[in-house]
This record gives C-alpha cells, sequence and structure tokens, in this order.
C-alpha cells in the first residue's frame, strides 16, 4: 500500500537517509538508487522533490548552516552565561564536525582529493 505524506516530511525523510548514506559510504559512493532503497519511494517521488544528487547535498548543507546559524544564535542571546562562555558556544555551534553534517565533512574530503 502507497503512504503519502506531506512534502516536507518526505523531502526531510529524503535528507536523513541522503546524510547516513554520504556519510557511511561517501558522496559518490551513493547512487540515487541507494536514497530510493534506504526511504522506500518510487524516483519520481525523489525528483519531484530534488533535480540531482548534487540538490540533495546542497539541501544537506543549507540545513547544517540553518542548524548552526539557530544554535549560535541562541548561545549568543543567552544573558545568563558570562560573555566569554557565550562566544565559546557561539564558536561551538559553527562546528560541523560536532554534531552529524556527515555528508559535509564526506564532501569536504572527497573535494580535498582533487584538489
Amino acid at each position: 500500500m502507497r503512504i503519502v505524506k506531506e512534502a516536507e516530511e518526505r523531502r526531510n525523510e529524503i535528507l536523513d537517509a541522503a546524510d547516513e548514506l554520504f556519510g557511511r559510504k561517501g558522496f559518490d559512493g551513493t547512487s540515487t538508487n541507494d536514497i530510493l532503497e534506504n526511504v522506500g519511494i518510487a524516483r519520481g517521488t525523489l525528483y519531484y522533490h530534488f533535480k540531482s544528487k548534487e540538490d540533495i547535498l546542497d539541501a544537506l548543507i543549507q540545513r547544517y548552516e540553518e542548524q548552526m546559524y539557530s544554535a549560535a544564535a541562541a548561545a549568543a542571546k543567552d544573558s545568563s552565561l558570562p560573555v566569554t562562555e557565550r562566544l565559546i558556544r557561539v564558536v561551538l555551534a559553527m562546528n560541523v564536525s560536532q554534531d552529524g553534517g556527515k555528508a559535509l565533512r564526506s564532501e569536504e574530503r572527497r573535494v580535498g582529493k582533487e584538489c
């Protein structure tokens, strides 16, 4: 039976699967078929949300950017902390290697090898 989900929920499922697969297999080692199988969707559903695998990576980068900015902004606004502690927390929030970001780090390694 076909499961219909809201577009944003399905898009996030695709991004979550891609994040996990890019982190484990690398960007080049992950095919769109891998993502399709992981999410359990048809090819047309994937391409409804994203034009290409590169488009998925761009969306993941944007997601990381939004998460880092949000965490940094929250740390900066926490006036209950001393200024130096707030600054440290802002810097830590901007650290991709801290929480998630597997696909981004994988892509950084791939690009670094090409340069």
